[in-house]
């Protein structure tokens, strides 16, 4: 959405109101006063249509017991935690960040990351994440997974599922999708992790069920 200066007048006592709510939303005043005007005229910004994702993939994810907020949310970042069972129950930090302008087809990424040092799980943890982009490659995603520096990178492409019988439970919007996809990550991951025999099978199954139930997917 392109931008130009303008010159406007406006009375102090609106520019502290502006500035006390630009600074609650983690934002400047140009942005605060852009999402004011752009809410009075039904418009929609890049940063209304994310702060409306984000919205409603915390209704989705925090109203049960596996996910928590990790820290306030940014305009174009959120970070989600997770616990997993480990040893010490080390904590998954899933972040999502979202791109005002998408960058080719992705419309932003996913990262995954677990605070630890110990060699042990973090071999682990790539062993599961090759796992899962052999799986992700094999039905059809064309994105490029990455894993250095303890963090697992994933970009959100929004597309059709790869089976052509796939049937929808409800039309998703890009809320309840990143939500389906981190929940069936997070599952997946922690039943790797529960360290049966036939662990792949059954997270290939939960991939399975994912792109057979869901038309659209990320």
């Amino acid at each position: 959405m392109k931008k130009s200066v303008y010159s406007v007048v406006l009375s102090d006592d609106v520019i502290a109101e502006v500035d006390r709510l630009a600074y609650i939303k983690g934002t400047n005043r140009s942005n605060m006063i852009n999402q004011i005007l752009a809410e009075y005229v039904s418009l929609t910004t890049p940063e209304k249509r994310i702060n409306d994702i984000f919205d409603e993939l915390s209704s989705l994810l925090y109203s049960g017991e596996t996910f928590r907020e990790l820290s306030p949310r940014a305009p174009s970042v959120m970070s989600i935690r997770s616990a997993l069972s480990y040893k010490y129950n080390p904590t998954v930090k899933y972040t999502v960040e979202l791109y005002k302008i998408p960058q080719g087809s992705s419309q932003g990424e996913i990262r995954v990351s677990t605070r630890t040092q110990n060699s042990a799980l973090i071999l682990e943890m790539l062993h599961f994440y090759n796992i899962w982009a052999d799986i992700e490659s094999r039905y059809g995603f064309s994105g490029e997974n990455s894993f250095e520096d303890g963090v697992f990178r994933r970009p959100i492409i929004l597309r059709e599922s790869p089976m052509p019988n796939a049937t929808a439970k409800v039309a998703h919007s890009a809320g309840e999708m990143i939500a389906e996809y981190i929940s069936l990550f997070d599952t997946s991951m922690k039943t790797y992790f529960a360290a049966v025999s036939d662990s792949t099978q059954k997270i290939f199954n939960l991939y399975y069920d994912y792109i057979r139930t869901n038309q659209k997917i990320i």
